[in-house]
């Protein structure tokens, strides 16, 4: 029970992670150079919510804030050169979470702040975003789809600087003319992004055998268990699936439904790709099926290479593999379980009127 109070009372002093700190105030340091910043460095503080770690501009803590402070720990000083910037560290970098983890590999960090520099017909500054990689895990792979896609129209946001370590990038903030309901986001991948995106990564078919074994989801299966699955989730497997061939491409693997913003010009934008893999087409379009499933069983057999299975059994088996997963978590989400019931219940629906 000492040993306990003693680590909470530590905790409660140091509330964010040594590495965190010390990550944070270098890219700042580093991001600023590189886009000819400020070279004086301004207050913030950094302080733990139950869930995360915010960052504000000292002096703006407001009292409840400050009272939160007695249990989730007290905020930490820091010194950043974005002035006025506002942003959130992960879960992660907080000492009491990092405890339970002895090698956090991802944990990101998010600045936004308003540059002096303003643009033709704008009355403030430029609106920038930092992403910092607080652990081990680097930058690298969105960087890298960043700029494969820059040639889209907007589809997704401009880099403005990099780390040529790729710890951290500084992006484009954009501006959205109003926030999307998941139905409206889903409409928009399938109708606006997915088609030049595809088109663009061309897809290929693959074993069923090699996703079953490839992790893709977190997690391996045998035919048997996804028989399995698919009976507790109330749906069918057509015969002979084992043997079957899955369509595959680079996919966003994020949460599409919530990632998608619409630019003050119309055009869609897709954030958040460090995720992205080569994968199952399914694992992406599974997401937009929830909430618009005819749509999205269209837009699939459109882009179905010959030969593997129809996307209604290539969308069963993504399903099923997604379940699995889930049920290794020590904690699964309620959201996710329900959206799991809600896919299923369209796969039976699409199958009784086939």
């Amino acid at each position: 029970m000492i040993s306990k109070l003693a680590h909470w009372f530590y905790t409660w002093k140091h509330p964010v992670t040594t590495p965190a700190v010390e990550n944070l105030q270098s890219a700042s340091k580093r991001a600023a150079d590189a886009l000819g910043g400020s070279k004086t460095a301004f207050p913030h503080v950094l302080y733990p919510t139950s869930r995360d770690i915010r960052v504000k501009p000292q002096g703006t803590l407001s009292p409840l804030i400050r009272l939160a402070g007695l249990v989730h720990g007290r905020p930490v000083h820091i010194a950043l050169w974005q002035n006025q910037a506002t942003g959130v560290l992960g879960p992660l970098a907080r000492s009491r979470k990092s405890a339970r983890k002895p090698r956090v590999l991802k944990e990101n960090a998010i600045l936004f702040w308003q540059s002096g520099n303003k643009a033709p017909g704008k009355t403030t500054g430029e609106a920038h975003v930092l992403k910092i990689s607080l652990a081990h895990r680097s930058h690298a792979r969105e960087i890298r789809m960043l700029k494969t896609l820059s040639a889209f129209n907007g589809l997704v946001p401009k880099i403005e600087a990099a780390d040529p370590n790729l710890r951290w990038i500084v992006l484009e903030k954009i501006e959205a003319v109003r926030e999307l309901s998941a139905p409206e986001q889903a409409e928009c991948y399938v109708e606006q992004i997915a088609p030049g995106y595809f088109d663009f990564w061309g897809c290929r078919t693959r074993p069923v055998s090699r996703y079953l074994g490839s992790r893709c989801l977190g997690t391996m299966a045998t035919p048997d268990a996804l028989e399995a699955e698919a009976r507790r989730l109330g749906i069918e497997l057509p015969a002979g699936w084992q043997n079957g061939s899955m369509d595959w491409s680079i996919t966003h693997g994020g949460g599409i439904c919530e990632e998608i913003l619409i630019r003050t010009d119309g055009r869609p934008c897709l954030l958040d790709w460090e995720k992205a893999t080569l994968a199952p087409i399914g694992e992406d379009l599974l997401q937009v099926f929830e909430h618009c499933p005819q749509m999205t069983l269209r837009f699939f057999d459109g882009i179905s290479v010959a030969g593997a299975l129809p996307a209604k059994a290539q969308l069963a088996i993504v399903l099923c593999m997604r379940s699995l997963a889930k049920q290794k978590r020590a904690r699964i989400n309620p959201k996710s379980v329900r959206s799991d019931r809600i896919c299923a219940a369209h796969l039976v629906a699409a199958e009784n009127t086939r």
